[in-house]
Protein backbone atom coordinates (compact mmCIF):
# COMPACT_ATOMS: atom_id res chain seq x y z
CA UNK A 1 0.00 0.00 0.00
CA UNK A 2 2.81 2.06 0.79
CA UNK A 3 4.30 1.43 -2.54
CA UNK A 4 1.02 2.05 -4.37
CA UNK A 5 0.79 5.41 -2.54
CA UNK A 6 4.43 6.45 -3.25
CA UNK A 7 3.73 6.11 -6.80
CA UNK A 8 0.85 8.30 -6.85
CA UNK A 9 2.00 11.03 -4.96
CA UNK A 10 5.52 10.49 -7.52
CA UNK A 11 2.82 10.98 -10.31
CA UNK A 12 0.65 13.50 -9.22
CA UNK A 13 4.45 15.52 -8.78
CA UNK A 14 5.05 14.61 -12.06
CA UNK A 15 1.56 15.72 -13.54
CA UNK A 16 2.00 19.37 -11.59
CA UNK A 17 5.61 20.31 -12.66
CA UNK A 18 5.18 19.34 -16.10
CA UNK A 19 1.58 20.79 -16.54
CA UNK A 20 1.29 23.26 -19.22
CA UNK A 21 1.34 27.22 -19.39
CA UNK A 22 -1.86 28.81 -18.48
CA UNK A 23 -1.02 30.52 -22.06
CA UNK A 24 -0.80 27.14 -23.19
CA UNK A 25 -4.56 26.31 -21.81
CA UNK A 26 -5.96 28.54 -24.25
CA UNK A 27 -8.36 28.16 -27.27
CA UNK A 28 -9.94 30.58 -30.15
CA UNK A 29 -12.83 30.95 -27.65
CA UNK A 30 -11.25 31.01 -24.00
CA UNK A 31 -8.33 31.67 -22.02
CA UNK A 32 -6.27 35.12 -21.68
CA UNK A 33 -3.62 36.44 -23.84
CA UNK A 34 -2.00 39.42 -23.89
CA UNK A 35 -1.96 41.70 -27.30
CA UNK A 36 0.01 45.03 -28.62
CA UNK A 37 -1.90 47.73 -30.43
CA UNK A 38 -0.80 51.05 -31.94
CA UNK A 39 -2.59 53.73 -29.80
CA UNK A 40 -4.15 55.05 -32.95
CA UNK A 41 -6.19 52.19 -33.49
CA UNK A 42 -7.40 52.02 -29.69
CA UNK A 43 -11.14 52.89 -30.50
CA UNK A 44 -11.67 50.52 -32.96
CA UNK A 45 -9.79 47.83 -31.18
CA UNK A 46 -11.89 48.61 -27.80
CA UNK A 47 -14.80 48.15 -29.40
CA UNK A 48 -13.66 44.91 -31.28
CA UNK A 49 -12.07 43.69 -27.79
CA UNK A 50 -15.73 44.28 -26.03
CA UNK A 51 -17.98 42.71 -28.40
CA UNK A 52 -15.55 39.81 -28.45
CA UNK A 53 -15.61 38.90 -24.76
CA UNK A 54 -19.46 39.52 -24.93
CA UNK A 55 -19.83 36.76 -27.04
CA UNK A 56 -17.29 34.52 -25.34
CA UNK A 57 -17.17 35.14 -21.56
CA UNK A 58 -14.39 33.02 -21.09
CA UNK A 59 -12.07 34.59 -23.00
CA UNK A 60 -9.98 37.32 -22.31
CA UNK A 61 -7.73 39.63 -23.71
CA UNK A 62 -5.21 42.01 -21.89
CA UNK A 63 -4.96 44.65 -24.75
CA UNK A 64 -1.43 47.02 -24.12
CA UNK A 65 -1.67 50.55 -26.39
CA UNK A 66 1.61 51.52 -27.12
CA UNK A 67 3.43 53.54 -29.88
CA UNK A 68 3.42 51.50 -32.97
CA UNK A 69 7.18 50.93 -32.75
CA UNK A 70 7.11 50.23 -28.94
CA UNK A 71 3.48 47.42 -29.99
CA UNK A 72 6.02 45.50 -32.43
CA UNK A 73 8.76 45.06 -29.59
CA UNK A 74 6.53 44.04 -27.36
CA UNK A 75 5.17 41.25 -29.74
CA UNK A 76 8.55 40.29 -30.45
CA UNK A 77 9.93 39.70 -27.31
CA UNK A 78 6.85 37.62 -26.59
CA UNK A 79 5.00 39.71 -24.19
CA UNK A 80 1.82 40.09 -26.47
CA UNK A 81 0.78 37.26 -28.88
CA UNK A 82 -0.17 39.63 -30.87
CA UNK A 83 0.53 43.38 -32.54
CA UNK A 84 -2.74 45.26 -34.13
CA UNK A 85 -0.59 47.93 -36.18
CA UNK A 86 -0.43 49.38 -40.06
CA UNK A 87 2.42 47.77 -41.57
CA UNK A 88 4.46 44.56 -41.83
CA UNK A 89 7.23 43.53 -40.29
CA UNK A 90 10.33 44.41 -41.41
CA UNK A 91 13.42 42.15 -42.19
CA UNK A 92 15.18 42.83 -39.26
CA UNK A 93 12.14 42.28 -36.81
CA UNK A 94 11.25 38.86 -38.75
CA UNK A 95 14.80 37.71 -37.91
CA UNK A 96 14.40 38.09 -34.33
CA UNK A 97 11.27 35.56 -35.27
CA UNK A 98 13.89 32.98 -36.55
CA UNK A 99 16.04 33.55 -33.75
CA UNK A 100 13.27 32.64 -31.25
CA UNK A 101 12.51 29.07 -34.22
CA UNK A 102 9.54 30.97 -35.13
CA UNK A 103 9.41 30.13 -39.12
CA UNK A 104 7.18 33.50 -39.68
CA UNK A 105 4.85 36.30 -38.86
CA UNK A 106 1.04 35.34 -39.64
CA UNK A 107 -0.84 38.45 -40.86
CA UNK A 108 -4.26 39.14 -40.62
CA UNK A 109 -5.78 42.02 -42.73
CA UNK A 110 -9.19 43.71 -40.98
CA UNK A 111 -9.35 46.97 -42.77
CA UNK A 112 -7.89 50.44 -43.62
CA UNK A 113 -7.86 53.78 -41.70
CA UNK A 114 -5.94 56.77 -42.26
CA UNK A 115 -3.74 59.92 -40.74
CA UNK A 116 -5.95 63.18 -40.02
CA UNK A 117 -4.88 66.68 -39.73
CA UNK A 118 -6.76 68.34 -37.49
CA UNK A 119 -6.82 72.51 -36.63
CA UNK A 120 -7.99 74.54 -33.96
CA UNK A 121 -11.95 75.76 -34.73
CA UNK A 122 -11.11 79.58 -35.51
CA UNK A 123 -8.41 78.26 -38.30
CA UNK A 124 -9.51 79.23 -41.32
CA UNK A 125 -6.94 77.60 -43.47
CA UNK A 126 -8.43 73.86 -43.63
CA UNK A 127 -7.22 72.44 -46.78
CA UNK A 128 -3.77 71.89 -47.92
CA UNK A 129 -1.99 70.78 -51.01
CA UNK A 130 0.10 67.75 -51.72
CA UNK A 131 2.82 69.72 -52.16
CA UNK A 132 2.07 71.76 -49.08
CA UNK A 133 2.01 68.98 -46.82
CA UNK A 134 5.19 67.90 -47.92
CA UNK A 135 6.68 70.96 -46.92
CA UNK A 136 5.36 71.42 -43.89
CA UNK A 137 6.42 68.05 -42.55
CA UNK A 138 9.72 68.99 -43.93
CA UNK A 139 10.10 72.24 -42.22
CA UNK A 140 9.81 74.33 -45.19
CA UNK A 141 6.85 76.02 -44.56
CA UNK A 142 7.00 77.49 -41.12
CA UNK A 143 4.88 79.98 -40.83
CA UNK A 144 0.98 80.61 -41.94
CA UNK A 145 1.34 83.41 -43.91
CA UNK A 146 2.93 81.14 -46.07
CA UNK A 147 -0.40 79.66 -46.32
CA UNK A 148 -2.39 82.63 -46.46
CA UNK A 149 -0.96 85.64 -46.76
CA UNK A 150 -4.22 86.94 -44.94
CA UNK A 151 -3.11 84.74 -41.98
CA UNK A 152 -1.83 86.11 -38.48
CA UNK A 153 -1.70 82.87 -36.67
CA UNK A 154 2.14 83.19 -36.63
CA UNK A 155 4.28 79.91 -36.67
CA UNK A 156 3.36 76.76 -37.43
CA UNK A 157 3.21 73.89 -34.80
CA UNK A 158 2.89 70.43 -36.18
CA UNK A 159 1.87 67.71 -33.24
CA UNK A 160 2.02 63.94 -33.35
CA UNK A 161 1.21 61.26 -30.84
CA UNK A 162 4.39 59.74 -30.11
CA UNK A 163 8.15 59.99 -30.79
CA UNK A 164 7.64 56.52 -32.17
CA UNK A 165 4.66 56.83 -33.81
CA UNK A 166 3.32 55.07 -36.92
CA UNK A 167 2.15 58.37 -38.17
CA UNK A 168 5.96 59.38 -38.60
CA UNK A 169 7.13 56.45 -39.72
CA UNK A 170 4.30 56.93 -42.71
CA UNK A 171 4.91 60.20 -43.61
CA UNK A 172 8.54 59.97 -43.57
CA UNK A 173 8.49 56.81 -45.73
CA UNK A 174 5.36 57.91 -47.97
CA UNK A 175 5.75 61.92 -48.29
CA UNK A 176 8.75 62.50 -47.45
CA UNK A 177 10.69 59.14 -49.13
CA UNK A 178 12.82 58.22 -45.99
CA UNK A 179 14.34 61.87 -45.04
CA UNK A 180 13.01 63.09 -41.36
CA UNK A 181 10.35 65.55 -40.23
CA UNK A 182 11.87 69.07 -39.85
CA UNK A 183 12.22 71.04 -36.39
CA UNK A 184 8.79 72.40 -36.58
CA UNK A 185 7.34 69.53 -35.77
CA UNK A 186 7.65 67.67 -32.26
CA UNK A 187 5.44 64.62 -30.45
CA UNK A 188 3.19 64.35 -27.10
CA UNK A 189 1.85 60.98 -25.08
CA UNK A 190 -0.79 60.10 -27.11
CA UNK A 191 -3.58 61.07 -29.65
CA UNK A 192 -6.06 63.08 -27.44
CA UNK A 193 -3.18 64.72 -25.99
CA UNK A 194 -2.65 65.87 -29.62
CA UNK A 195 -6.02 66.89 -29.48
CA UNK A 196 -6.34 68.83 -26.80
CA UNK A 197 -3.35 70.55 -27.66
CA UNK A 198 -4.79 71.53 -31.08
CA UNK A 199 -8.03 73.07 -29.30
CA UNK A 200 -5.67 75.05 -27.46
CA UNK A 201 -3.41 76.36 -29.66
CA UNK A 202 -5.06 78.59 -32.71
CA UNK A 203 -1.49 78.11 -34.38
CA UNK A 204 -0.84 73.97 -34.22
CA UNK A 205 -1.87 70.92 -36.54
CA UNK A 206 -2.18 68.07 -34.80
CA UNK A 207 -1.69 64.64 -36.62
CA UNK A 208 -3.65 61.81 -35.05
CA UNK A 209 -4.97 58.19 -36.29
CA UNK A 210 -8.58 58.98 -38.03
CA UNK A 211 -10.85 56.41 -36.04
CA UNK A 212 -10.07 58.88 -32.77
CA UNK A 213 -12.67 61.24 -34.70
CA UNK A 214 -14.49 58.52 -37.28
CA UNK A 215 -17.42 56.81 -35.44
CA UNK A 216 -19.76 60.13 -35.04
CA UNK A 217 -22.02 57.64 -33.02
CA UNK A 218 -19.43 57.63 -30.14
CA UNK A 219 -19.74 60.60 -27.56
CA UNK A 220 -15.91 61.11 -26.84
CA UNK A 221 -15.96 61.29 -31.14
CA UNK A 222 -18.57 63.99 -30.84
CA UNK A 223 -16.91 66.20 -28.64
CA UNK A 224 -13.52 66.35 -30.03
CA UNK A 225 -15.15 66.96 -33.42
CA UNK A 226 -17.34 69.86 -31.98
CA UNK A 227 -13.83 71.57 -30.69
CA UNK A 228 -11.64 70.79 -33.53
CA UNK A 229 -11.73 71.30 -37.39
CA UNK A 230 -10.29 68.26 -39.94
CA UNK A 231 -7.96 69.19 -42.94
CA UNK A 232 -9.37 68.58 -46.38
CA UNK A 233 -6.06 67.30 -48.18
CA UNK A 234 -6.12 67.78 -52.24
CA UNK A 235 -7.10 64.21 -53.23
CA UNK A 236 -4.94 61.53 -55.37
CA UNK A 237 -7.25 61.60 -58.53
CA UNK A 238 -9.64 63.87 -59.47
CA UNK A 239 -11.94 65.85 -57.56
CA UNK A 240 -15.88 64.39 -56.90
CA UNK A 241 -18.09 67.27 -57.56
CA UNK A 242 -20.03 68.04 -53.69
CA UNK A 243 -17.74 65.66 -51.70
CA UNK A 244 -14.95 67.19 -49.81
CA UNK A 245 -11.50 64.91 -49.38
CA UNK A 246 -11.44 64.52 -45.98
CA UNK A 247 -10.44 61.46 -44.51
CA UNK A 248 -13.95 59.35 -44.25
CA UNK A 249 -14.93 56.17 -45.64
CA UNK A 250 -15.98 57.07 -48.70
CA UNK A 251 -12.66 58.85 -49.94
CA UNK A 252 -10.34 56.03 -48.12
CA UNK A 253 -11.74 52.79 -49.85
CA UNK A 254 -11.44 55.09 -53.18
CA UNK A 255 -8.15 55.88 -52.56
CA UNK A 256 -8.71 59.29 -52.89
CA UNK A 257 -7.48 60.63 -49.16
CA UNK A 258 -4.11 60.05 -49.87
CA UNK A 259 -2.90 59.48 -46.12
CA UNK A 260 -4.81 56.05 -45.89
CA UNK A 261 -3.43 52.88 -44.05
CA UNK A 262 -4.19 49.25 -44.13
CA UNK A 263 -4.81 47.44 -40.49
CA UNK A 264 -2.91 44.55 -39.80
CA UNK A 265 -2.61 41.90 -37.15
CA UNK A 266 0.93 40.44 -36.72
CA UNK A 267 0.74 37.06 -35.10
CA UNK A 268 3.39 34.97 -33.55
CA UNK A 269 0.91 32.29 -32.66
CA UNK A 270 2.05 28.90 -34.54
CA UNK A 271 -1.06 27.11 -33.32
CA UNK A 272 -4.99 28.14 -33.16
CA UNK A 273 -5.40 29.70 -29.66
CA UNK A 274 -6.75 32.80 -28.49
CA UNK A 275 -4.92 35.19 -30.57
CA UNK A 276 -6.37 32.95 -33.82
CA UNK A 277 -9.51 33.47 -32.41
CA UNK A 278 -9.04 37.03 -31.67
CA UNK A 279 -7.83 37.86 -35.22
CA UNK A 280 -10.20 35.69 -36.76
CA UNK A 281 -13.35 37.41 -35.19
CA UNK A 282 -12.05 40.84 -36.10
CA UNK A 283 -11.94 39.49 -40.14
CA UNK A 284 -15.32 38.00 -39.68
CA UNK A 285 -18.44 39.65 -40.70
CA UNK A 286 -19.31 40.78 -37.06
CA UNK A 287 -15.98 42.33 -37.11
CA UNK A 288 -15.55 43.68 -40.21
CA UNK A 289 -19.25 45.32 -39.21
CA UNK A 290 -17.80 47.22 -35.90
CA UNK A 291 -15.10 48.42 -38.38
CA UNK A 292 -17.82 49.88 -40.89
CA UNK A 293 -19.68 51.27 -38.01
CA UNK A 294 -16.82 52.81 -36.49
CA UNK A 295 -15.96 54.77 -39.87
CA UNK A 296 -13.52 53.23 -40.83
CA UNK A 297 -12.93 50.98 -44.47
CA UNK A 298 -13.17 47.13 -43.63
CA UNK A 299 -11.32 44.97 -45.31
CA UNK A 300 -14.20 43.44 -46.76
CA UNK A 301 -17.57 44.41 -46.67
CA UNK A 302 -20.01 47.98 -48.09
CA UNK A 303 -18.73 51.06 -47.07
CA UNK A 304 -20.64 54.83 -46.24
CA UNK A 305 -19.95 58.28 -46.49
CA UNK A 306 -20.36 60.55 -44.28
CA UNK A 307 -18.36 64.32 -43.67
CA UNK A 308 -16.38 65.31 -41.17
CA UNK A 309 -17.26 69.32 -40.45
Amino acid sequence: MKNLFKVVFILAISSCSNSPSQENLDTPTSGTITVSCDESLKPIIEAEQMVFEELHPNAKVNMVYLSEYDAIQYMLKDSARLAIVTRELNEGELARLKEQKLSRARYHKIGYDAIAFILHPENKDTSFSLAQVKALLSGQITDWNQISKLSNLGKIQIVFDHPKSGAIRYLEDSVLKGNSIGKNCFALSNNPAVIEYVQKNKNAIGIIGVSWISDLDDSQAKFFLNNLKVAEIEPVLMRVAGITNKPIQGNIALKQYPYWRNIKVVSREMRSGLGTGFASFMESEPGQKIILKGGLVPQRSSIRTIDLN
